[in-house]
């Protein structure tokens, strides 16, 4: 039997597989096909759209579930249109897998996604639960019921299934491997969230240590060197003790010491190690052990890192209708301890472990007084001193029921006034001008401008406004900034060699000067850069991202942080 897998992509509350990260569920369904003596053949819908065919084969596995709404670099979720038309174009036995089979596809906030069923005429089975489980009974047996997989199943397949990155597209670099620690929400005993799936899987199932690890070291032995620890719905309550007691677990230190030192042994190359999620109500409730917990995140994982806090509302009335999981003021506790656990800066440029919020407008209770609580609220974190990497807002997707979403007009307004006023001094304040990033890697050109980003949980966008060859790794200095992104330029920028879009976009300098500094080159020393400005002090502040003949920056101590 021969099966390929059509890839197109997850972005789920608690699971990200879009490029550069490639999920686990398309590895355990690697594994369940390996398991059941199957061949298979991967493909993303990336390279489906670049006209590369999907080859005869006995079935066709459709795996799509982007529920959540985002905005992507490169590669773009599959549509409900990109998914019929796959599916018309093949013979043989077709599946539709993932979110997508169960809830449909989503478009964007707000509006109601297309139901999985409009594609019955198309699709001969509807994999609504385990896909892998799917999978591996339909080529075993010939005939499939929607099941779980099970715990031995769970720990068989992620290892069998490793070998399929080596057909991704962004193997090995900019590769990142998601990593699943448990299915569910620990508040799921309440019904969680009015508006997430993580709930609907019931009581969460854990996976143990060793069993993450154990595939963990299969996909660095095949050359994996990127992880994130982003498929749970909050970290911090991995092997919690209480779950299904209380909404607020007790996180256990033990269980993810064990998780991060076995992932470090068992991947001796590795270059990013991430989390994400955290129910700030968890973190609150239990500071000593989320301390404890911070402490290991900063010394097992690499910089950048970021938990993503699921507060959805600052609004207590909006909180109570949709059972939302934490208050303002745990969300202040958590927001505060992440800062003073993770807040230094790491060997990339970036912080150890920041927080991000995540606010979610169109819930059940909401007035345009809500838009402005949630305004408050994030400028009481600015005026604090403290850092958010990342405030993540947008209208709800309507999954597990419907809601009346009103001022959209209103929601555009305050989502620019937050970018302006909160996230831009914010960015300004975690990477002063002159910071140096490491390990940016250059993903694609739009015009004269190049666009990066390190590898990993959130990572920030990064311009260069010149034309520089993608697909490689740079380390680079601050020079300016977006709302949310940042400008840069190599360093060290070579000012004998710098093309003038690169000159210019140095502090203070500009076109014209970049001009004159293009045609007194070469320059021999700071001397020449001084002699050719009109203004010393401008030359000064240039003169700490630029190498000069053979001389390199000199304000490596200074300017660089």
């Amino acid at each position: 039997m021969r099966i390929t897998i059509l890839d197109g992509y997850v972005d789920e509350p608690a699971c990200l597989g879009v490029p550069p990260y490639v999920s686990p569920y398309i590895r355990y369904i690697a594994g369940a096909a390996r398991d059941a003596g199957a061949e298979y053949r991967y493909l993303t819908i990336d390279q489906w759209r670049k006209g590369n065919a999907i080859q005869e084969c006995d079935a066709l596995l459709i795996f799509a579930g982007a529920i959540v709404p985002g905005r992507y670099i490169r590669g773009m979720p599959m549509s409900f249109r990109e998914a019929r038309e796959a599916a018309q174009s093949f013979h043989g036995t077709k599946i539709l897998a993932g979110a997508c089979a169960k809830l449909g596809f989503g478009g964007t906030g707000g509006r109601e996604p297309v139901a999985p069923n409009t594609l019955k005429d198309d699709i001969d089975f509807f994999a609504t639960k385990d896909a892998d489980a799917f999978v591996y009974d339909l080529l075993k047996n010939g005939s499939a019921e929607n099941r779980r997989r099970t715990q031995e199943e769970w720990r068989r397949w992620p290892v069998l299934g490793a070998e399929i990155v080596r057909q991704h597209p962004d193997f090995p670099q900019p590769l990142i491997a998601e990593l699943e620690t448990y299915r569910g929400c620990v508040r799921w005993i309440s019904g969680g969230c009015s508006f997430c799936m993580e709930p609907l899987f019931g009581e969460p199932v854990f996976r143990q240590p060793e069993d993450v690890v154990a595939e963990v070291e299969a996909l660095s032995k095949l050359g994996v060197t990127n992880f994130r620890i982003g498929a749970q719905s909050c970290f911090f309550s991995y092997l919690a003790e209480g779950v299904g007691e209380t909404e607020t677990p007790k996180p256990n230190v033990a269980a993810i010491e064990k998780l991060l030192k076995g992932i470090c042994a068992a991947a001796p190359l590795l270059k990013v190690l991430h989390i994400d999620n955290a129910n700030p109500a968890v973190i609150a409730a239990h500071p000593g052990e989320s301390e404890k917990i911070a402490k290991l995140v900063v010394e097992y994982c690499t910089p950048g890192n970021v938990a993503a806090l699921g507060m959805e509302s600052a609004d207590p009335a909006v909180a109570k209708a949709n059972n939302l999981n934490a208050t303002t003021d745990d969300v202040m506790k958590a927001v505060e301890l992440l800062n003073r656990m993770g807040g230094g800066r790491g060997a990339s440029g970036m912080p150890h472990f920041l927080p991000g919020i995540n606010i979610i407008h169109g819930l059940e209770g909401e007035t345009k007084e809500t838009y402005e609580l949630n305004f408050q609220f994030l400028k009481s974190i600015l005026d604090k001193g403290l850092l958010l990497r990342r405030i993540n807002i947008r209208q709800v997707m309507p999954l597990r029921r419907e809601f009346d979403v009103h001022f959209h007009n209103l929601f555009v307004k305050y989502k620019e006034k937050i970018r302006q006023e909160i996230d831009s001094p914010m960015l300004r304040r975690m990477l002063p001008e002159g910071t140096l990033l490491r390990g940016v890697y250059l993903e694609m050109r739009d015009g004269k401008t190049t666009f990066g980003r390190q590898i990993g949980t959130y990572p920030l966008l990064v311009g260069f406004p010149y034309e520089l060859p993608i697909e490689r790794f740079i380390d680079c200095a601050v020079v300016g900034y977006g709302l949310r992104s940042i400008t840069a330029v190599e360093c060290p920028l070579d000012a004998n060699k710098a093309p003038i879009g690169a000159l210019a976009a140095l502090p203070g300098i500009g076109e014209k000067r970049a001009i004159r500094i293009f045609n007194a080159r070469p320059l021999r020393s700071e001397q020449d850069l001084a002699a050719c400005m009109d203004d010393e002090k401008v030359a000064k502040r240039a003169a700490k991202f630029l190498k000069i003949g053979e001389c390199a920056p000199n304000s490596m101590d200074g300017a660089y942080r």
